[in-house]
């Protein structure tokens, strides 16, 4: 079973394929994680990546086409893929539909003003990196991480100004991949303001009743 489950910053998509992942034995594939993954492991495409990164460019879709297709033939991948995220563009649905058959395309959705509220109450350890949230995942200390007692900041693209410009992006991007995902009859849904338990519940309602 190969999964795409998209939806703007804050909607819980994450969350909702690490649940799958557990349940179904799939390969979570967040194209931001890969990336990072390259670029620690120092391999050519990571080395390749960070001076692409460090100098405010997109990463090509030809890198991270390529790296989706070398994750779907692994055999973490033999079960099936969550597609987190991933594709983007049009370019990046082309080529993943040559290469593999998707069976379900799961939107999260989200309205802007609850997107904003909930990554503006993001909050990260600069000296571990553990991310908390200020709604549902707060330190037990304000303000200090649990951890190392460092003090907790916020990034700048969590910020309101330049989340509004991430989502601005979101938005025209993923407008055409909808339409292509309705045309092809494997586009679902769900409503993002819910618990989490209740999303998790509506996303496997709509996987069992696949054929």
């Amino acid at each position: 079973m190969n999964i795409i489950i998209f939806g703007p910053q804050g909607c819980g998509k994450g969350t909702q394929a690490d649940l799958l992942v557990g349940k179904y034995g799939l390969y979570h594939l967040s194209m931001g994680d890969e990336l990072r993954k390259e670029i620690k492991n120092k391999t050519a495409i990571g080395k390749k990546v960070e001076k692409i990164m460090n100098g405010g460019s997109l990463v090509p879709d030809e890198i991270t086409n390529g790296i989706a297709l070398e994750r779907s033939k692994s055999k973490d991948a033999k079960n099936g893929m969550i597609l987190d995220g991933f594709p983007r563009t049009d370019a990046q649905w082309n080529f993943i539909k040559k290469h593999m058959k998707i069976d379900v395309a799961l939107e999260i959705d989200l309205a802007p003003k609850e997107s904003i509220r909930r990554i503006a109450s993001r909050r990260m350890c600069p000296k571990c990196g553990k991310n908390y949230n200020l709604i549902w995942l707060k330190p037990k200390k304000t303000g200090l991480c649990d951890v190392d007692g460092a003090k907790l900041i916020q990034r700048v693209d969590d910020k309101s100004k330049e989340i509004k410009k991430r989502l601005n992006i979101y938005a025209s991007q993923t407008e055409l991949l909808k339409k292509e995902f309705k045309k092809l009859g494997i586009l679902h849904i769900i409503n993002g303001n819910q618990p989490i338990k209740k999303v998790n519940k509506d996303i496997l309602d709509i996987l069992h009743g696949l054929p």
